[in-house]
């Protein structure tokens, strides 16, 4: 269900090995609309914390009467590869049906262990894969290393396969939002394959990258923009002009 994979869609060109801007923690709350014949409202909230392993975990949550989905990245921010997985969990249930995934990043052997419902197996990797969460993070990151640069490209372990998710920087536009108007960094988010626009993305610049919005390019019968209602970089309320 594509409202349910709700910010995945945010994605090898070379990255210059600046020092990487200090992460700083926050939480968000995002609200969408998913169409089953009448609108059900859906509210997902991410939450970036440091816990006493000095590891970095990124929680992503969404409910409602139909479906739960959660999604955990424990990664760390290493000097030279930047972001460093180090295990993703998902769970979904919809519809009364559950699923559950778990990759375990091996990097003294460049390998994951995918597990899907108790079905492990292993799988090769390039150096810089990212899991289905932190390579969200890491692009917002380079670009704030980088502002200059105009393509990115991460590897990503999904599925037993290594997919390549690219987005391309198109501009910059000031936003209206719930918090105010926002300057922003306009993205495309293009298809895996075919390299064609799929989604419209939208960063909020003075803070440090933040998602504001996703917004489908062909809006098909279920799909309706993402939009960030409320969040907070350590503890500090993003607020608009």
């Amino acid at each position: 269900m594509l409202k349910w994979t709700l910010l995945l869609t945010l994605g090898l060109l070379a990255v210059p090995s600046f020092a990487l801007p200090p992460l700083t923690p926050y939480q968000a709350t995002y609200k969408t609309t998913y169409k089953l014949g009448f609108n059900i409202d859906v509210e997902a909230e991410r939450i970036l914390s440091q816990n006493s392993n000095g590891e970095w975990v990124l929680d992503f949550r969404a409910q409602n009467w139909f479906a739960r989905i959660q999604q955990t990245s424990t990664f760390l921010l290493d000097p030279d590869t930047e972001f460093k997985p180090l295990l993703y969990r998902r769970y979904q249930r919809v519809f009364g049906k559950s699923k559950e995934q778990q990759v375990i990043f091996h990097w003294d052997q460049h390998r994951v262990t995918n597990d899907i419902d108790n079905k492990p197996w292993k799988m090769d990797i390039p150096a810089g894969t990212q899991d289905l969460l932190s390579y969200q993070l890491k692009l917002r990151y380079n670009l704030l290393e980088n502002p200059e640069q105009k393509q990115f490209q991460y590897p990503v372990a999904d599925g037993g396969k290594i997919k390549y998710f690219t987005f391309r920087v198109v501009g910059e536009e000031i936003l209206q939002t719930p918090m105010g108007k926002l300057n922003t960094i306009k993205l495309e988010s293009l298809r895996h394959s075919k390299m064609d626009v799929e989604h419209l993305v939208w960063l909020a610049k003075d803070w440090d990258n933040l998602l504001i919005r996703i917004e489908p390019v062909r809006r098909k019968d279920k799909e309706e923009p993402v939009i960030l209602v409320k969040a907070s970089l350590a503890g500090k309320k993003v607020k608009g002009f």
